[in-house]
């Protein structure tokens, strides 16, 4: 119990009266009965903003033909608004919602860096060591650690032209089984997913019917949640000529560095918010993995280490998108607002008709999906962010943080901690 200075709490609204109860509970189980001076600044967000996206969002995933469309907008760690659209399974009408599981494809690649950079941190990793030392007679001489995750490993001269390859990226699987001293499916589980408690999140589908050896790697209590999750998985779907959705078979079930993950709008919002909290590597390594690959003739290329990084409107984004035949998936960061997006659909949709923009030369303005949220952003009404200020009396002795549950108004349920700062 230590005496205490003047202090700032910041929680997210969507109204006014949204603002009262959440002080009201929050500060009654920080300060019990003692009564205080309070002085409250606060602007209530427009809800209206946050129904015309929804409304806008559908319209986009009936013009794209897409079958089930599960969505997330996360603010400073909290997910601020949550959605479903359409059918994860669409024979049984089965709705897609927030904890809707999906193949999230290419994403993958942003846990993969997470696992890498964390063994860079650690020393066990240099980025300028040729593949060749991990994986024997891999490409060509001198492609490095860094041109993999760069995608610059194609050329001429590597290292000098950005060319997307998900077959190329995966073969970063082995990079992080060495220098984790774990297979990537057991460092990828226990690292992120259990630490972040991603309890709807599943390390390759191919965990329904694990061999002996990597069944080996779980508990039975895991194994049990994983084949229930996958029980769970938004069906796969394309679209045929009339525009009608024919049920596929699911992509390679595997796990890699470049693909493979299966989890929800909900959990990645968990693993955004770890990323933003800096829970797995420091911040000065985050950024090393947000700054963009740079060729020889000072060129700045679309891909960092892991991640599409671009500039718009004066804004730093940072994104990654996922393309199967039958599941795509975005994930749209903007770190100076403190604010993502999430998308994942059970169909190309969100990614097929804008593969060259997003994957060919690493624009995301060149999706509507993500246009649309950008727009959302530039409106300078849009402010989920309320700062609250609160002055405490001298003598006034607290400790601790306090975590309490807050309800946004046509948004999910989420958990605040109240601390002193």
């Amino acid at each position: 119990m230590t005496r205490i200075r003047p202090f700032n709490l910041r929680i997210y609204i969507s109204s006014l009266n949204e603002l009262q109860a959440v002080l009201a509970l929050g500060l009654a189980v920080l300060i019990g009965s003692v009564s205080f001076p309070l002085n409250v600044c606060a602007q209530a967000a427009d809800q209206k903003r946050l129904v015309q996206f929804e409304q806008s969002l559908e319209s986009l995933r009936h013009r794209y033909r897409i079958p089930g469309l599960s969505a997330a907008i996360v603010n400073n760690g909290l997910i601020i608004w949550a959605r479903g659209f359409g059918f994860q399974d669409v024979e049984n009408q089965v709705p897609a919602t927030p904890d809707t599981p999906y193949r999230i494809a290419s994403i993958t690649k942003t846990f993969a860096s997470m696992l890498l950079m964390k063994c860079v941190e650690q020393g066990r990793l240099n980025l300028d060591t040729p593949i060749r030392s991990y994986v024997p007679g891999a490409l060509e001489p001198g492609v490095t650690v860094r041109h993999l995750f760069t995608h610059t490993s194609q050329g001429k001269t590597p290292g000098q032209k950005y060319i997307y390859s998900g077959d190329r990226y995966s073969l970063l699987t082995k990079l992080v089984d060495s220098c984790s001293g774990q297979s990537f499916r057991e460092a990828l589980a226990k690292t992120i997913l259990d630490r972040l408690e991603m309890m709807d999140s599943v390390p390759g589908q191919d965990m329904e019917f694990p061999s002996s050896q990597v069944a080996a790697l779980f508990t039975p209590q895991t194994l049990d949640r994983y084949k229930q999750v996958i029980q769970r998985l938004a069906k796969p779907y394309v679209v045929d000529s009339h525009g009608q959705f024919i049920l596929a078979p699911y992509p390679n079930r595997n796990i890699s560095a470049a693909a493979g993950l299966i989890s929800t709008a909900r959990d990645l919002a968990r693993f955004d918010a770890a990323i933003d909290r800096h829970l797995l590597i420091p911040e000065q390594r985050q950024e090393q993995a947000w700054t963009n690959h740079v060729n020889s003739k000072g060129h700045k290329l679309p891909y960092a280490l892991g991640w599409f990084v671009q500039r718009y409107g004066g804004e730093r984004l940072v994104w990654h998108y996922g393309y199967w035949g039958t599941f795509s998936s975005l994930i749209l960061k903007v770190p100076g607002r403190n604010i993502t997006l999430i998308l994942l659909a059970n169909s190309d949709g969100l990614s097929a008709p804008f593969a060259k923009a997003l994957g060919g030369v690493g624009d995301v303005t060149g999706s509507p999906f993500a246009n649309l949220f950008l727009q959302m952003l530039n409106d300078p009404g849009f402010d989920w962010l309320t700062q609250v200020n609160v002055r405490l009396p001298d003598g006034f002795i607290a400790a601790g943080d306090v975590l309490v549950s807050i309800s946004l108004r046509g948004a999910v349920s989420n958990k605040a901690i109240i601390s002193i700062q």
